[in-house]
């Protein structure tokens, strides 16, 4: 009996230990594959520490440029153990090494978010999940590679969220980077200023398609037709999805306007059109989808927090709902709405840096690669007549990507990749 009590309470114990960040390391730890320990908040060293981990392409030489590959908050355009395959891909030739890292509160980089309940604590993943301690995760990581030669420059590349980061990256270590590559990414100031287009994207797309599809719209929305948010997700996701955006836009539209939903449950079908998907109770939250809610409250926090536009707005409806956490704390007063680095900041900045926008990007205007053209000195911008996705020219962005790296601003080389026939430039006024 005695014998039983025993292995009954390590059995309880065992049960209700807390998990330590060793329990979470990547299980290979090597040349190629790195752990390191970092501090959860630079400004509170005593607040604990997690391991960071990041990977090294197979080809890796220090004899080699190094190129980061920049992920934001929500983004995972590998998993750990593939930064071959994330090489690949991306086609970065084989004389660059690639370095991945998995962001801050994942898997093999985890931080504990939640109460012992189950339930998330929001204030602190606002706290910990922070573009800003993401930077500073990334500069370790780059201290720690090369802590025999510390003053090695690198080369930057993110899309997107990532290329967020990189940008506030060039506001603080830009003495360590040589070029930057950044494709199709946000900047909250400029956003701001431009009066957040990219809000406007879908009332103005479907106006240039057909002006009676939007008063259709409305129409749809009244009747309650379908959910509203699994259409809003919807007309959100097709333009991401489609290289034709126009025609499917209409199509739907129409159908629904005549109570017909034929086209409406296809796409269903599809998990990244079915918002019903992207919606799970606090338990069965993931570390990345934790993450996923908080990288919008970066960039459009303060957009969000203002009054639904007259227009109807399908992209921000759907990010203030997965974001309504988030933005309730700033509401409640218990956490500051993000901001970011002064743009004149990044005047200071040595950095070779190419931008390169679509001209039919809904989530990125083009304009911010104009704008930032004002600030940094060292400066390309490249509109592509595409979209957020870059699916209709693929073919050119990576001859862009490496002529770019291997290069330089000013070389003949990535000259003759954007006049290509490969690659389809769009000419602004």
């Amino acid at each position: 009996m005695r014998l039983f009590s025993i292995i009954l309470m390590i059995l309880l114990l065992s049960l209700t230990r807390v998990s330590s960040p060793q329990d979470h390391k990547y299980p290979i730890e090597d040349f190629y594959n790195r752990s390191i320990k970092l501090p959860i908040d630079y400004k509170d060293p005593e607040a604990g520490t997690f391991f960071q981990y990041y990977q090294l392409s197979s080809n890796f030489d220090f004899s080699r440029p190094t190129l980061f590959f920049f992920q934001d908050i929500a983004q995972q355009h590998t998993v750990p153990g593939e930064v071959d395959k994330l090489a690949k891909t991306y086609y970065f030739y084989d004389h660059f090494n690639v370095v991945f890292y998995q962001v801050r509160g994942r898997e093999y980089s985890y931080i504990e978010l939640k109460h012992p309940d189950g339930s998330v604590n929001w204030e602190k993943a606002y706290q910990l999940l922070s573009a800003d301690l993401i930077i500073e995760d990334i500069e370790r990581i780059r201290r720690d590679l090369f802590k025999e030669n510390p003053e090695t420059k690198i080369l930057v590349y993110g899309r997107s969220g990532g290329g967020f980061t990189i940008q506030r990256y060039l506001a603080k270590y830009s003495k360590y980077v040589r070029r930057a590559f950044i494709r199709a990414a946000p900047n909250s100031v400029i956003m701001k200023q431009l009066g957040y287009p990219e809000s406007k994207y879908f009332f103005n797309l479907l106006n240039e398609i057909d002006p009676s599809l939007y008063s259709k719209l409305k129409d749809i929305l009244k009747r309650n037709v379908v959910p509203d948010y699994q259409l809003f997700w919807m007309l959100k996701t097709i333009p991401y999805a489609s290289e034709n955006p126009g025609n499917e836009l209409k199509n739907l539209l129409n159908e629904l306007y005549k109570g017909e939903k034929i086209l409406y449950e296809k796409y269903l079908e599809k998990q990244e059109f079915d918002f019903s998907k992207r919606i799970r109770t606090e338990k069965e939250m993931r570390q990345r989808e934790i993450g996923m809610a908080f990288a919008p409250i970066e960039v459009s926090a303060e957009y969000m927090l203002n009054p639904d536009p007259e227009f109807i707005d399908p992209f921000y409806a759907c990010l203030k709902k997965l974001c309504e956490p988030y933005l309730n704390l700033i509401k409640e007063g218990k956490v500051s709405i993000p901001s970011f680095p002064p743009l004149e900041t990044l005047t200071e900045v040595e950095t070779e840096v190419f931008y390169l926008a679509g001209r039919n990007d809904h989530v990125s205007d083009y304009r911010i690669g104009i704008e930032l053209g004002k600030y940094f000195k060292n400066y390309e911008l490249f509109i592509a007549d595409d979209n957020h996705t870059m699916s209709i020219y693929s073919e050119c962005y990576p001859l862009l990507r490496n002529a770019f790296f291997q290069y330089g601003l000013k070389s003949a080389e990535l000259q003759d990749v954007k006049n290509s026939i490969k690659c389809r430039e769009w000419k602004h006024e």
